[in-house]
């Protein structure tokens, strides 16, 4: 029993450290409990309320005429899960390595290039407020949570910003290529057609067109064109792609003697359908 008694007191003293443990732990969840009662997300009625929201939510905004077509083609389930896992932190506490402004803008810019701007931001506020005013929420928390998504409106600004000076650089850019100086895609397949048509024609051509698809040929043509008259990427080598595409013919016979008389047909084309002389010479 002496020994009993030693171990005892050996052990007995770390009692202390349970109680204390209990005692921490005990005011870590009354804390917690506070903190969370302070929340937004509890205030209006726990998780089970915000679920509620967001699903009259998106039933409200797929009903409006001018907000639907940005929906088209989304898996509405997969969108409420992440909106309303955005909504637990937005109205609890947003996480200080969480740029919510900058995720916004990044998962929004698809919709901003399509014609999304704050407009339609305010057009969805709405309908947020109407949503929540709908399942009895409380004006003041109301106005408590259109505090806290209010401010991202910028984004919205920003991002129709952004997605315009793109479409303007673009359409620019566009404006000084060849294809669009000569005509654009009609003028292109006007040319691609009526060239084949004097290709074919030519005798000492038209042996290499023997067995040809000529509307896959033309489709091909067309694409090659279209690349050569805007932008050649980087990672295409013109030159090497020719050859590839063309040994068969060259076995053939193919040389640069036809390669003259191809392109007297295509200066010829141009010159038919009116194309100036100093857009046919740049091409």
């Amino acid at each position: 029993q002496e020994l009993i008694d030693e171990a005892v007191g050996i052990v007995g003293p770390l009692r202390g450290v349970f109680e204390q443990g209990a005692a921490e732990a005990e005011k870590s969840r009354e804390e917690e409990k506070a903190k969370n009662e302070e929340y937004l997300l509890t205030r209006i009625g726990g998780d089970a309320a915000l679920t509620a929201a967001v699903d009259e939510f998106y039933a409200r905004l797929i009903k409006d005429e001018t907000l639907a077509p940005f929906f088209e083609g989304v898996d509405m389930e997969v969108l409420k899960v992440h909106q309303k896992k955005f909504m637990q932190m937005a109205f609890t506490s947003i996480p200080s390595d969480v740029d919510v402004e900058k995720e916004m803008f990044k998962k929004h810019f698809r919709l901003f290039e399509k014609g999304l701007n704050e407009t339609h931001f305010d057009s969805v506020a709405k309908h947020f407020v109407e949503t929540l005013q709908h399942l009895g929420v409380a004006q003041e928390l109301i106005d408590e949570a259109v505090g806290i998504v209010g401010p991202l409106r910028g984004v919205f600004e920003q991002g129709a910003a952004e997605a315009e000076k793109s479409r303007e650089e673009e359409k620019a850019k566009n404006e000084e290529y060849l294809l669009t100086r000569i005509g654009g895609d009609a003028a292109l397949t006007a040319a691609v057609d009526e060239f084949y048509a004097r290709l074919i024609k030519d005798e000492t051509l038209a042996p290499f067109f023997e067995g040809v698809d000529m509307e896959v040929l033309k489709v091909h043509q067309k694409k090659f064109m279209q690349m050569a008259f805007t932008s050649i990427p980087s990672d295409v080598d013109v030159e090497k792609e020719m050859f590839k595409k063309h040994f068969r013919l060259f076995e053939k016979g193919l040389n640069e003697t036809h390669f003259d008389s191809v392109a007297k047909h295509f200066v010829e084309t141009l010159q038919h359908l009116g194309v100036a002389q100093e857009l046919i010479d740049e091409a």
